[in-house]
């Protein structure tokens, strides 16, 4: 199978028995074909995440971190984290279950503690888009009255609170790019909306266009998706972006963010994307985030009373 058919067989099957197991393994475990490995686990996560309990499903995700590559075990954790939170009353119940997921997230608990951080940041998206658009109706009407200074006080009586969505790292590039997602290459495919990112989808850009994309990517840290939908729709965007958000205009504030964890916040975020607008998606895992604190996952990955001060100030 290629990596599009692994991806939906671990999607779509609810049953899968010891061979898909074997075979998962042999996916994730590949140095060369890491793709497969990587739309596996999607797949198989969306289906925990979508589909009545499954013990044994849940097994296959657990025993496959022996081998694997950093970024491929950055999605299991996610997975987890948010399978923990779907299936928390069948899980709380099973210790053996529990230890051996313990022994998991213990393995890497800064990784495990920042996933589940950033999943609960996402609490906050709802708040974010209703503060953005009444922002947007407040301004839009004032945007060309050069003459005016109503503009200017309505940013100066927001400050507050857009300087609260800034310490929080909230995940403001959903706002701006949910509509980049209406178009042909994330309708047609379910496995589209969890691709890793391939600098080969430059090749749907004008080759006029194509370094300054390359450079605009490079600068500005986006999510895989957002990447792919941002080539997809760069004909008929371009002009906003150049407008609003040009290359030079990203390096003079400084916006070259590559930080640590990326790939799971990314990755968080790619799955944010699916559930929230895919037309694919059967459930909404993270609008469990709020009741974090009363999960099985708050106790096993918040440790601390620093820790619970941390997570606790992004849950609303």
């Amino acid at each position: 199978m290629n990596s599009y058919e692994i991806f939906e067989y671990y999607r779509t099957h609810t049953s899968l028995n010891s061979e898909d197991m074997a075979d998962f393994h042999v996916y994730t475990q590949d140095p060369v074909n890491t793709l497969d490995g990587m739309m596996a686990i999607a797949g198989l996560t969306i289906n925990l995440l979508e589909n009545p309990w499954n013990e044994d499903n849940l097994t296959i995700l657990l025993t496959a971190c022996d081998g694997i590559s950093n970024q491929a075990f950055e999605r299991i954790v996610v997975g987890l984290l948010l399978t923990l939170m779907v299936h928390d009353q069948h899980i709380r119940h099973n210790q053996n279950l529990l230890d051996d997921i313990q022994e998991i997230l213990t393995f890497a608990p800064e990784l495990s503690f920042t996933a589940l951080c950033n999943i609960a940041r996402t609490t906050h998206m709802k708040r974010l888009e209703l503060f953005n658009q009444q922002l947007s109706q407040e301004l839009l009407p004032l945007i060309h009255d050069k003459s005016s200074n109503e503009f200017y006080d309505i940013i100066q009586s927001r400050q507050s609170e857009m300087e609260e969505i800034a310490r929080m790292n909230l995940d403001q590039n959903f706002l701006l790019f949910r509509d980049f997602y209406n178009n042909p290459f994330f309708h047609e495919r379910a496995y589209n909306w969890l691709l890793p990112w391939n600098d080969e989808a430059l090749l749907n850009i004008d080759e006029d266009d194509r370094e300054e994309l390359a450079d605009f990517l490079q600068i500005w840290s986006l999510c895989d998706s957002d990447k792919y939908a941002l080539c997809h729709m760069y004909k008929a965007f371009k002009g906003i972006l150049k407008s609003q958000l040009s290359v030079d205009s990203l390096r003079e504030v400084g916006l070259n963010i590559q930080n640590q964890n990326i790939i799971t916040n990314a990755y968080i975020q790619q799955l944010y994307r699916y559930f929230r607008l895919s037309k694919f998606a059967k459930s909404q895992p993270f609008d469990m985030a709020h009741k974090m604190r009363d999960l099985i996952v708050y106790r096993l990955v918040v440790v601390g009373e620093l820790a619970q001060k941390n997570i606790g100030n992004l849950l609303i």
